[in-house]
């Protein structure tokens, strides 16, 4: 099964500084994949499914990837007796695992016999007489901080998400406003900045090591009655109600900020990109833009949003932030949906 992100913290980080934004880097792993082989009650020998599942695994190896193999045992006799099968079984997963074309030197083996069962028990459990393997490629990582603050700078309360190729790391701020991550050093992540009652704000981070850099402030806006937001990078295809590929993204991101605000309800404002003379109801770019407001109100509504909180219009070429655009992204900018504020309790 594939994920996203593993980290396994290899070294303790740096002692912590209250107010840098990076406190400290660890060594850990990006994983590509994980799989769990299980085994027979005192058995070592990998059966046809488990030899099928190392194939799998060795035959999907892009790149210099390394392997790590952890052997687990049930609870059912010694720990000396455990220890001894649970090492069995990583070096007989490793020989399966080489025999299929897996580079030795790319490969790691540990075990712990019952020392950390998957499920607690202490009778005879299959989903504890396993394998376990990892392919990933080890990196280095930071140990990130940043605050939310409203905009006049008092800290609020909120949560961040990380997004990167292989990570979604999603925590919590306290009530200073202070959260940490940990993200890879020299690989585009994006940040996503929410707080109950505020408008989200997202931007991509670069981190490296060595490069001091500002303490990150995220300073939100109030998502009052009347105000609105622009979402940004949600843009649709030119006289379609498509979203451009790139945009697809920011779809979850406008989720989060409703589930965030559970009491928010919004007008989801739809807009075309038609530099000409105001079209009013019942031409053809004032449908577009009903349209298109509707197809992220019915996004939101699939994903649990109750309807009560929600409604759509159309601005037809009314509001365009460029009304004589120059080139493609003016134009793509006029073609957009906003988030207007009904209501905050």
């Amino acid at each position: 099964m594939r994920c996203r992100l593993l980290v396994l913290l290899l070294l303790c980080s740096l002692p912590c500084l209250l107010r840098t934004q990076v406190i400290g880097y660890v060594d850990s792993v990006e994983v590509h994949r994980t799989d769990t082989i299980y085994f027979e009650f005192g058995s070592d020998v990998l059966d046809a499914t488990a030899i099928e599942a190392v194939n799998a695994l060795v035959a999907d190896r892009p790149g210099a990837l390394e392997l790590y193999l952890e052997g687990h045992t049930d609870a059912v006799g010694s720990d000396w007796a455990n220890d001894n099968l649970a090492q069995r079984r990583s070096e007989n997963t490793l020989a399966s695992v080489l025999a299929a074309g897996w580079p030795e030197a790319s490969v790691e083996i540990r075990h712990f016999g019952e020392a950390r069962l998957a499920v607690r028990s202490e009778g005879r459990e299959r989903r504890n007489r396993r394998v376990l393997l990892r392919s990933g490629m080890p990196r280095r990582y930071a140990r990130f901080r940043g605050q939310i603050t409203n905009e006049d700078g008092k800290p609020i309360p909120g949560g961040a998400i990380a997004r990167s190729q292989y990570l979604k790391d999603t925590v919590r701020a306290d009530d200073q406003g202070y959260y940490e991550l940990v993200l890879p050093l020299e690989k585009g992540v994006r940040l996503d900045v929410y707080a109950k009652g505020h408008f989200f704000k997202s931007q991509m981070l670069v981190l490296s090591e060595g490069k001091p850099t500002p303490p990150l402030v995220t300073k939100l806006a109030p998502a009052v009655v009347g105000s609105k937001m622009n979402i940004e990078d949600l843009y649709f295809v030119g006289n379609q109600t498509n979203l451009l590929v790139e945009s697809a993204p920011t779809l979850p991101r406008l989720l989060q900020f409703m589930r965030t605000s559970p009491d928010l309800r919004i007008e989801l404002s739809g807009h075309v990109n038609n530099p000409a003379e105001p079209q009013g109801p019942g031409t053809w770019s004032y449908n577009l833009a009903i349209n298109r407001a509707k197809i992220i109100h019915d996004y939101l509504v699939k994903f649990g949003i109750p309807k009560r909180r929600l409604t759509f219009k159309g601005y037809s070429n009314w509001e365009m932030v460029n009304p004589k655009p120059k080139n493609k992204a003016e134009m793509r900018a006029n073609r957009r949906v906003e988030i207007r504020v009904l209501e905050m309790p």
